[in-house]
């Protein structure tokens, strides 16, 4: 029972993480959003003022485990001098029997790496199935 109702804060936790790019359509002033998006995948573009061309903006890639949850996802920004897909940051999620892990990690270009303004979420899970905590650390 406590392993199911984990599972479904679980879910709850990745939906709202996953919120912000679900939409097939979304405007922020005179700015249109179009997302494409697959299992693995979603990639953000703005519709430009001809209203026929779209600009690379943002790029997601999903790690998914052997119950289909999402247990990692990977943010990379368009490089539009360099024309290439520069890392953001990574969100990964690690389920435990009474916990969620939520960790974040910029990227560091400087040693190529996922270890800027680490950050971890804890949410446990208390004896009535409701959660308790939401613990912010700094690593």
């Amino acid at each position: 029972m406590k392993k199911s109702v984990l599972k479904s804060v679980l879910a709850a936790i990745t939906v709202v993480m996953m919120s912000c790019t679900t939409t097939a359509n979304a405007q922020t002033g005179n700015t249109k959003y179009i997302y494409g998006q697959n299992d693995t995948n979603t990639t953000v573009y703005t519709l430009n003022e001809d209203g026929k061309t779209l600009t690379r903006k943002l790029k997601y890639e999903y790690k998914h485990d052997e119950n289909g949850q999402v247990i990692e996802k990977k943010a990379y920004r368009w490089d539009a001098y360099r024309e290439l897909w520069k890392p953001a940051y990574l969100l990964t999620v690690t389920p435990g029997v009474y916990e969620i892990k939520l960790n974040y990690a910029e990227w560091n270009a400087k040693e190529s790496t996922f270890n800027h303004n680490k950050q971890e979420s804890i949410y446990r899970e208390g004896n009535n199935a409701n959660l308790l905590a939401d613990t912010q650390n700094k690593k």
